[in-house]
């Protein structure tokens, strides 16, 4: 048996004037292949949406830990030191300033005595040039 496509019919993309005709194992056969290229397309479609799934879980998981670490470096600089800290936009950035402006009193030294040893690590930011600064704002 055949199908016949268009009859008489001047509705769609073709002028009418062409009759396809098509046997039923062909046509049998493309409504198999267009139900698998379906499930395909729809599977391709779940995965996608998965992929996204993960791809956002593993984006909030990245800002928490930036977040973390961000104030663990936070948490070894003087109150005025944090202040500049926050303006570093990156944790390179940041850990390269907290290197230079952690609040360790020097090898040897006790700790619990102020003195002028805690004026020197306050004052590393200070000795900085404009150009260092930057850099270090830009990591």
């Amino acid at each position: 048996m055949r199908k016949l496509f268009n009859k008489d019919s001047g509705t769609g993309s073709g002028n009418g004037e062409e009759n396809i005709t098509l046997p039923k194992a062909e046509l049998e056969k493309l409504k198999t292949e267009s139900d698998l290229a379906g499930k395909k397309i729809s599977e391709l479609e779940n995965t996608v949406t998965s992929l996204q799934t993960e791809k956002d879980t593993l984006a909030k998981n990245y800002t928490e830990l930036e977040g973390k670490i961000k104030n663990d470096y936070m948490e070894q600089l003087s109150d005025e030191h944090r202040k500049i800290a926050g303006l570093i936009p990156t944790i390179e950035g940041l850990k390269e300033y907290v290197k230079l402006n952690a609040a360790k009193p020097p090898a040897g030294s006790d700790s619990a005595r102020p003195g002028a040893g805690t004026a020197e690590l306050a004052s590393r930011w200070d000795d900085l040039s404009y150009n260092e600064k930057e850099e270090l704002r830009k990591k």
